[in-house]
């Protein structure tokens, strides 16, 4: 990138300015105003970003309904009557407004003013390397953090954008589930409105290109989040190229091909959960921060290519998840006011959640991770149907897997299973540390507890 040379200029407006009010940019904002730093916030959607408002929250708030109806709906098998178990989608959707609201983000710029902390509504535009306009009006700063987040992007398929589509965004805002839904991705995303509307009565098909769902975990994930999937009715397409998209009357029709065979699907409704794109359209040149298609580069204590700005969450990655975004905020606002003991940003810990039913929760190295850098491993799994939980909640579908090192240290380990998310932290834990199953062998489990399987996992692990 041509660098173009900027005055710095001998007053700043801020200590520091953060562009986006999500995880990446709201946490070193509160860090940077309790240590009494001149602050300012730049929002052009919604204060606190994607997750409280379209993301996490709301989609979460939503699939607690769903396993609410679906557990009255079973409950006959526990010796439990519940007659006419139904459902009104309407209120189902005012309890997912509820909680996001409960989230606290309409009252978000209250509580920024209460800190000092000055909010300016708006699309941020980088002037120099200090100066950013927002609708004309300049402000400068001696630092900023670049948190602006990502946007869902469509894949180049024939007839899609003349034909239609939502995203997970108009995906929440249902007042009544479609009849019929096609997701085109398969990722956390894709399936966890897979999940959603299947669980609502919805005839659900979800398609990817890769020869299984959430792709980037260990085969087992995928292959046994499939199998489930088709037993409860959705249809599941792997290895397909959606070649082209259509309208058929008031139906869209989406053209899939597999092995040379074609297929055509009449659904009322298409998701697109196919990929996000960074934020990166905001002046980048002339502040001298580079970026590329995956997003803002940094270093690793969160600097950009130009030392007083920062970036963090989804416009950076490499996770895109609400709990990196906060992490990488929290380095780089102490990184930014600490010139000695700086953070590192590590990312070899990080759990990753997918919230279907049953959960999946993965951390760590992957098998196939570790054949490319050539790590010799050992692998260790258990069916969940091994512990008295399972057995007491009437569960027979999921395992623990652990993955460790030649000599036991833990490397990884993917859970699928009710509430996989609480126990995936105990391997976190492990991973970050770099303890050996034998110390979670060990360790008194309670029983009966979903997290037995953990230990019984890392029992058949050797270790020292």
């Amino acid at each position: 990138m041509h660098k173009v040379k900027h005055t710095r200029p001998a007053y700043f407006d801020y200590d520091l300015i953060v562009v986006g009010t999500g995880a990446g940019g709201g946490v070193a904002a509160h860090k940077a105003s309790v240590a009494g730093k001149k602050v300012a916030v730049i929002e052009a959607e919604k204060l606190g970003g994607e997750c409280p408002n379209y993301g996490c929250v709301p989609t979460k708030a939503l699939l607690q309904a769903a396993e609410t109806f679906k557990s009255a709906s079973e409950s006959e098998r526990f010796g439990i009557t519940a007659t006419k178990v139904s459902f009104d989608y309407k209120k189902i959707k005012k309890w997912k407004d509820a909680v996001v609201a409960r989230t606290g983000t309409e009252e978000g710029e209250a509580f920024y003013k209460s800190e000092g902390v000055d909010v300016i509504h708006g699309y941020g535009h980088f002037i120099s390397p200090w100066t950013i306009s927002v609708d004309g009006k300049r402000y400068n700063a001696k630092n900023f953090v670049i948190a602006t987040g990502t946007k869902s992007v469509a894949p180049p398929i024939p007839g899609l954008a003349d034909t239609g589509f939502i995203t997970y965004r108009e995906a929440i805002e249902f007042t009544s589930p479609p009849k019929s839904l096609f997701v085109i991705g398969g990722g956390a995303i894709g399936c966890e409105f897979a999940e959603l509307f299947n669980t609502f009565g919805t005839q659900v098909q979800i398609a990817d290109m890769a020869d299984r769902l959430v792709a980037l975990e260990d085969p087992e994930v995928g292959e046994l989040l499939g199998a489930l999937f088709t037993q409860k009715g959705i249809k599941v397409h792997t290895g397909v190229s959606i070649t082209r998209v259509g309208k058929k009357g008031s139906q869209k029709v989406v053209q899939i091909e597999k092995d040379g065979k074609v297929q055509n699907i009449a659904v009322d409704e298409i998701l697109v959960s196919a990929g996000k794109a960074p934020n990166t359209d905001l002046g980048l040149e002339n502040a001298g921060v580079d970026y590329n298609r995956g997003g803002i580069i940094t270093n690793d204590y969160m600097q950009t290519s130009n030392k007083h700005i920062y970036a963090a969450g989804d416009v950076v990655g490499p996770y895109r998840f609400t709990h990196t975004a906060s992490y990488q905020s929290r380095v780089a606002a102490h990184n930014m006011f600490h010139r000695e003991n700086k953070i590192k940003a590590q990312y070899y810990a990080i759990p990753r959640c997918v919230f279907t039913d049953p959960e999946i929760a993965c951390v760590g190295y992957t098998e196939a991770q570790l054949k490319d850098k050539k790590i010799a491993y050992q692998v260790a799994a258990v069916p969940i149907t091994v512990i008295g939980r399972a057995n007491t909640s009437g569960v027979d579908s999921g395992f623990v897997k652990v993955i460790a090192g030649k000599y036991g240290t833990i490397l990884g380990a993917s859970i699928v299973s009710p509430r996989a998310g609480e126990m995936i932290h105990e391997l976190t834990l492990a991973v970050q540390h770099h303890m050996s199953a034998r110390q979670i062998a060990e360790t008194v489990h309670a029983f009966p507890t979903w997290s037995e399987a953990v230990r019984v996992a890392c029992q058949k692990l050797k270790s020292r």
